[in-house]
């Protein structure tokens, strides 16, 4: 009997170990799969910024935080080109996103990564979790543009 009983508790021991990742924190749901976000955000000096973002949700958090990488796209306009516009510049950066919940929306807070970067000074991006196909960039005051008539959201690309 007391043999049972050890080897019952030495299966538990095995279970309960299996469903933590080892710093203490269980698993709530399966890993959110990679996501790619694009879109034309307004610029001051351009036609616009085309934004690539592309989300690594890490495995071992409950899904509230990750790598990013970000593609921007500086488009100007050209009237030689048939399509009206040219890309006039690339910029990379990456590093890394935390989910935020505050008064009862989730924001994404990218913070990136200085030594693997060559992107315009933008050390931090913030963006309003508007749907689940859609972000939309926000301030440092987690607010959306006041502007009417500009469009700040990137869509989940498919």
């Amino acid at each position: 009997m007391k043999k049972l009983m050890y080897f019952a508790a030495a299966a538990l021991a095995v279970v309960s170990m299996a469903s933590c990742d080892g710093n203490g924190k269980s698993h709530k749901g399966p890993k959110i799969p990679d996501q790619v976000y694009t879109g034309v955000i307004p610029a001051a000096d351009a036609a616009g910024f085309r934004y690539t973002v592309k989300l690594d949700y890490d495995d071992d958090d409950n899904n509230m935080r990750g790598d990013y990488d970000l593609t921007e796209i500086v488009i100007v306009g050209d009237s030689t080109s048939p399509l009206g516009y040219k890309d006039a510049g690339t910029y990379l950066s990456e590093g890394d996103f935390t989910v935020v919940e505050q008064n009862g929306k989730k924001y994404l807070k990218l913070v990136k990564d200085s030594r693997k970067s060559n992107a315009i000074a933008v050390d931090k991006l913030n963006f309003l979790v508007s749907s689940d196909s859609t972000i939309t960039l926000v301030n440092d005051d987690l607010e959306e543009s006041i502007v009417p008539g500009l469009n700040y959201t990137l869509k989940l690309a498919k």
